[in-house]
């Protein structure tokens, strides 16, 4: 239908679309031009009337450049070109390739692209056989060609894998890269090439059907880099030889690039200005000092003007945060590609996942399952406070039916987690909901093993949590409204009495509970006698290794009450000891975070207050395990991070007093 066709295409002619229409309709001139004639003729009438209609910011529009050297091709290779399709060109005035492939390129004119996979020897025994199964074999049916690149090798194709004259280690990267892009330009006769690696996966029909990449000469997710901001290691952990493990990435800043891990295009304008840019004095100082690919990619196409869009790329990024890791959300926080999901890409970090990915690309649903804290809109992305379900769906459902849950969040726990599980599973407790902040201690990975857990991801900043309460709420609001729950930190162990033989739920049946909705817990730090590094609770009893309180455990000279100003404070005379003349509000030493949780209940940064709650009439205890051997490793740790409180200052001031030498905090006074 040409009517229809023209009409559509006129749609997406101007400016404000890249000029995609006028695009499309030279690819089908090329497609078309030895099967019907006519319907040349009239697409080069029809795009005539365009070039008539619009300003000149056609003429060099990657959009029409790209299938305009395509079909330029035909008469490098001595094929005829019929008058019209000639004359169109001469209007375009479109330099051909530099080195025209002498058979036409593979695969739909339409899309015009080659995929490349990069990837590396040993793993073509097994990620590749998983991609081939996986997103590659829905390339086939859209008419678009790829291509595995590997390194240490001459340059030539065995079947669908190239062995690059190029390093085929991480460090060796911005070489491969460039290796790649100059077997295309000189091997092939594409417009695009698509660069994505071998833990990725690419719902290529949407990629490509949307054409959008075909807008523009350098496409991808967009990174901006201001001075300061690169991290310049990121690479030492992955390299092999001595220069990439002890060697900086020396590139200059600001930066604009697209990001590597996540698939880019280009086209071959962009090929052509990065092997000239790469070429040139400026180039190869550039990348004597690169290590990160992508930047350097992106710094070379910025010389010769050329910078990345990323118009309309929604994409989802899953990080392992050590070797054997599970993958989780990581930056771009959002679900795996399906019918209701519209996104183009996954980074999986892994190629386990890609079967599944492919099972779910055509069906409808979200998946991972995620929850939000109920008190914001939810959102998908960086910084959304989304919780994604990593355990079983059955897990979050035992959860729900406890009579009493553990709620929790945790980074880095492995030093205090297994004594925190052991002794809340011996109150009874047989339900946990646990938050878990992109741990890379084995944390994550020791949680998922336990059949009560019902375990989540989360990559938000934990200072932009409410330092922890904005997922404590959302685990309480999705399973727990009406119940009892725990709200406890790692490092904090209920007691109530001397010999616990009454389970935690047996207690909240006794009177004192029966008309309430929260209880006030005091933390009380828990110390040995001797020094901190001797407490290492080996022994598997942490109330036996530092069981020691100062004799005057709280205070009550703060003036603080709380941002509701109905409730009194408490505050760690221990701390005050340790770090005198503090401000007198430092240090509060209670939590309302045993919680009969209701939506209506308004919950403080720490569970330090709450309001809207009737408060038992009887107060519990947390002894508090914070001093112990792991305490330096843990204050050095978040005075780097900086996400807890005031810039992390209450670790500040345990540092100082860690280089100080004092490691012992008994005082027999």
């Amino acid at each position: 239908d040409f009517a229809a066709l023209t009409d559509n295409l006129t749609r997406l002619a101007d400016a404000a679309s890249h000029h995609i229409g006028m695009g499309l309709a030279l690819a089908l001139i090329d497609g078309l031009h030895d099967e019907d004639p006519d319907q040349v003729a009239a697409l080069c009438d029809w795009l005539g009337a365009q070039m008539d209609r619009l300003s000149a910011t056609w003429s060099r529009a990657p959009a029409l450049c790209q299938p305009a050297r395509r079909l330029s091709q035909r008469r490098a290779r001595g094929q005829r070109l019929l008058p019209c399709a000639q004359a169109m060109l001469d209007r375009l005035d479109i330099p051909p390739n530099a080195q025209p492939a002498t058979k036409p390129p593979e695969g739909s004119p339409l899309f015009d692209t080659i995929v490349i996979v990069f990837s590396c020897l040993p793993y073509l025994e097994t990620r590749i056989p998983a991609l081939r199964t996986g997103w590659l074999s829905l390339l086939e049916g859209l008419g678009v060609p790829y291509v595995v690149v590997v390194g240490n090798g001459d340059g030539t194709r065995r079947g669908d894998v190239v062995h690059l004259d190029a390093p085929d280690d991480y460090e060796g990267l911005p070489q491969k890269t460039l290796a790649a892009i100059k077997w295309v330009h000189d091997n092939t006769g594409f417009g695009h090439m698509l660069k994505i690696d071998d833990d990725c996966f690419l719902n290529a029909p949407l990629f490509f059907q949307s054409l959008s990449y075909a807008k523009f000469d350098y496409y991808g997710r967009r990174l901006h880099r201001v001075p300061g901001q690169m991290d310049r290691i990121w690479h030492q952990a992955k390299s092999s030889s001595s220069r990439g493990r002890l060697d900086l990435d020396k590139s200059p800043e600001p930066s604009e690039y697209a990001d590597g891990g996540s698939a880019y295009t280009l086209s071959r304008t962009a090929m052509t200005a990065a092997l000239d840019a790469a070429a040139s004095p400026e180039g190869r100082q550039l990348i004597d000092v690169s290590f990160m690919e992508d930047k350097m990619l992106g710094d070379l196409l910025a010389m010769r003007g050329i910078y990345v869009a990323q118009e309309d790329y929604r994409i989802a990024i899953r990080r392992r945060t050590y070797g054997d890791a599970i993958a989780v959300p990581a930056w771009l926080n959002s679900f795996h590609p399906s019918t209701t999901a519209p996104l183009q890409l996954v980074h999986l970090d892994t190629h386990l996942d890609q079967a599944d990915a492919l099972q779910r690309l055509g069906a409808p649903g979200l998946w991972p399952r995620k929850i939000w804290p109920s008190y914001q809109d939810v959102k998908l992305g960086y910084q959304s406070n989304a919780l994604e379900l990593v355990s079983d769906e059955a897990s979050v459902k035992r959860a729900r039916q406890a009579e009493v849950a553990v709620v929790a969040c945790m980074r880095n726990e492995m030093f205090m987690l297994p004594h925190f599980l052991a002794h809340y599973r011996k109150l009874g407790v047989s339900a946990f909901l646990i938050a878990d902040n992109c741990s890379d201690d084995g944390t994550l990975e020791y949680l998922a093993a336990q059949p009560d857990v019902a375990l989540f991801s989360v990559d938000t900043d934990y200072r932009l949590s409410h330092y922890g309460v904005a997922w404590q709420q959302a685990m309480m609001a999705a399973f727990r409204v009406g119940k009892w729950s725990l709200v406890a930190d790692t490092d904090e162990l209920l007691v109530w009495q001397e010999n616990q033989t009454q389970t935690l739920s047996e207690l909240l049946q006794t009177p004192d509970f029966a008309m309430a909705d929260a209880a006030r817990i005091f933390m009380l730090d828990m110390y040995p006698q001797g020094p901190l590094e001797d407490a290492d609770f080996t022994s598997g009893d942490p109330f036996a290794e530092a069981g020691f309180a100062d004799r005057v455990p709280f205070l009550t000279n703060t003036l603080s009450r709380g941002p509701y100003s109905d409730q009194p404070c408490w505050t760690s005379a221990l701390r005050h000891r340790l770090i005198p003349r503090s401000r007198q509000n430092l240090f509060v030493a209670q939590k309302l975070a045993l919680l009969r949780y209701q939506p209506w209940m308004r919950l403080s940064a720490g569970l330090h207050f709450v309001g809207n709650v009737d408060l038992a009439p009887r107060e519990l205890l947390f002894a508090h395990f914070k001093y112990n051997a792991d305490f330096r490793r843990k204050a050095q740790t978040e005075v780097r991070r900086g996400q807890h409180f005031n810039d992390a200052e209450e670790y500040r001031k345990y540092l100082a007093l860690a280089s100080e030498g004092r490691s012992v905090i008994h005082d027999p006074d």
